[in-house]
């Protein structure tokens, strides 16, 4: 069981992000006025004395009147989230295998006692894995493990002394395969592999290396081609590439509250349009609960390593070194037209972390994929209401046959 107080790393840049946009309309209102005329004062034929003054007066006390009203709901919503009380009532698994701060999560029997298909489950580097178990009816985990398949899960922990150096390639040559082959030669088996996000890309490399060892891929909402339509405004040119890529080389590591603003970006709304939802909620409804389970693993990310930040961030997202085929591992150019395991594609319709056409360029690269799209988000596909009939259940449908 564990009770702490929530961690704070994400919520207060979060914050200052959400209130930097609302507190900044009096600037952007003076940068609107000086491009569009329809905000220069009205254009009337015979127009009275000040009109022009007093109706720009009335629209920015309107502006200044909504932005305090957003500001005190999402204070409302915050308050009311670090007052509640929350316990995850569910505890961890046994670690059976670890290297570095890297651990193996048993969410079978043992695995030399395993006659089930093993799914390996692999999570991003910069989230904490317990997304996949969050809650006892809200665990991708522990319904695999009800449908006669023997789940583990890799927690990739933080990065330590043993991995401090580490670029993405390095954590699947020196983690990712030696726990495979771990896996594999305790159970005298070979692992499918069930990548979400990042853990994906990872997934797919650790395929490609071992054939012998990898039966099958499973690839959730994993991002492929940054240059799509969704992400080219973030696509700067090369000399701020090389700026930011010396920005991220004089750190050691990139703070999980920096890497988590970045999903900002993509939608600056979405801080503010959750918590002024859960200040409406009874704080004793199982909705407010399940927002507070999700907003604790949100807010208790994982920093990366500088190596990892300059893969992820310039490699595949600035350069699209993944649909370029430029990304090396082990030695093996990682191209998805030469994996020859059978793969399940899971890509969310509504999904604004790795959007939806990002994600469909590997899977029209994989030879054998099979694809499903969940109706919900990049988190609420693996724990929402309809994770089960939508991501769960299909899954271990087609795990089953591997």
């Amino acid at each position: 069981m564990e009770t702490n107080a929530p961690p704070l790393p994400t919520l207060p840049m979060q914050l200052m992000l959400t209130m930097g946009c609302w507190l900044s309309w009096p600037f952007a209102l003076q940068c609107a006025k000086s491009v569009s005329p329809l905000l220069s004062g009205p254009k009337l034929k015979n127009p009275l004395p000040n009109a022009g003054q007093k109706q720009e007066k009335q629209f920015a006390a309107a502006l200044q009147e909504e932005a305090a009203n957003r500001a005190g709901s999402l204070f409302s919503g915050i308050l009311q989230y670090m007052e509640a009380p929350y316990e995850r009532e569910i505890g961890e698994m046994p670690a059976v295998w670890q290297k570095g701060n890297a651990r193996l999560l048993d969410y079978g029997n043992g695995i030399g006692d395993a006659d089930q298909p093993i799914v390996l489950f692999i999570p991003s580097l910069i989230n904490r894995y317990y997304i996949l178990d969050l809650e006892e009816e809200r665990s991708m985990l522990r319904f695999t493990a009800m449908q006669d398949i023997h789940p583990l899960v890799l927690d990739w922990g933080k990065p330590g002394e043993f991995e401090k150096d580490f670029n993405c390639a390095d954590y699947v040559t020196e983690i990712l395969m030696p726990a495979i082959e771990f896996i594999s030669k305790v159970s005298g088996q070979k692992v499918i592999l069930a990548g979400y996000c990042m853990g994906g890309v990872m997934a797919l490399a650790a395929a490609k290396l071992g054939r012998a060892t990898v039966s099958g891929l499973a690839l959730l909402a994993t991002p492929w081609n940054f240059y799509c339509d969704e992400f080219s405004p973030f696509v700067l040119d090369e000399h701020w590439r090389e700026t930011i890529e010396t920005v991220i080389a004089s750190q050691q590591q990139l703070p999980a509250d920096l890497v988590q603003s970045l999903f900002y970006l993509t939608d600056p709304w979405i801080f503010e349009q959750k918590f002024r939802r859960f200040a409406g909620l009874n704080p004793e409804s199982r909705a407010a609960r399940e927002f507070i389970a999700l907003e604790r693993w949100v807010n208790d990310g994982v920093p990366m390593t500088a190596k990892v930040g300059q893969d992820c961030l310039l490699g595949w997202a600035q350069r699209n070194t993944l649909l370029e085929n430029k990304w090396v591992v082990g030695g093996k150019v990682v191209n998805p037209k030469t994996i020859t395991q059978p793969c399940f594609i899971a890509i969310p319709k509504n999904d604004h972390v790795v959007p939806y056409d990002c994600a469909l360029a590997l899977a029209e690269l994989l030879p054998n994929a099979s694809l499903i799209n969940p109706g919900a988000g990049h988190v609420g596909m693996i724990v929402g209401t309809s994770a089960k009939r939508e991501l769960w259940q299909p899954f271990c449908d087609w795990a089953s046959q591997i």
